[in-house]
């Protein structure tokens, strides 16, 4: 009997993981609006972004560069992201979208960066695909993406 609650516990655990990943799976990378800015957060605090100021609780200010550095930016993000451990999953002129996963659970975040060319800004949105809290990893994330690119420029 009492090798059996552990196995079923194992076998519990091992369940509970694969449909979160297979949930996370099927829901894919965010996209750009319509509009050309980075989709605005969900209402829950596993979020964080630099487009909606509105939404104070999950806003950090865009990172403001300088227009000299505008063809350079995107090949920057890219480079700070790979360093925090991130993938990149969508590449295009001024966008990036990239994906970081925990090491224990293999939870999935989506990780955007828009280059704002016309108003030398770099829009960022990090996000956890699964769940309603991530205990504030998103947003740490993003100030050491911001802490990281500042030291590039």
């Amino acid at each position: 009997m009492k090798k059996k609650v552990p196995c079923l516990l194992i076998i519990m655990m091992l369940l509970i993981t694969s449909s979160i990943q297979a949930e996370q799976i099927s829901q894919g990378v965010s996209t750009l609006e319509s509009n050309h800015q980075l989709k605005a957060c969900p209402d829950t605090p596993n979020c964080i972004n630099t487009e909606y100021p509105e939404k104070t609780d999950q806003y950090i200010p865009p990172l403001v560069y300088d227009e000299t550095k505008a063809d350079k930016i995107v090949l920057m993000a890219k480079k700070v992201i790979l360093q925090m451990g991130g993938s990149i999953i969508k590449e295009e002129p001024n966008y990036l979208s990239a994906t970081f996963t925990s090491m224990i659970f293999r939870f999935v975040d989506d990780f955007e960066v828009r280059n704002d060319v016309k108003h030398h800004t770099l829009q960022i949105r990090s996000a956890s695909r699964t769940g309603y809290s991530d205990f504030g990893v998103n947003k740490r994330r993003v100030e050491e993406f911001l802490k990281q690119f500042n030291s590039l420029l």
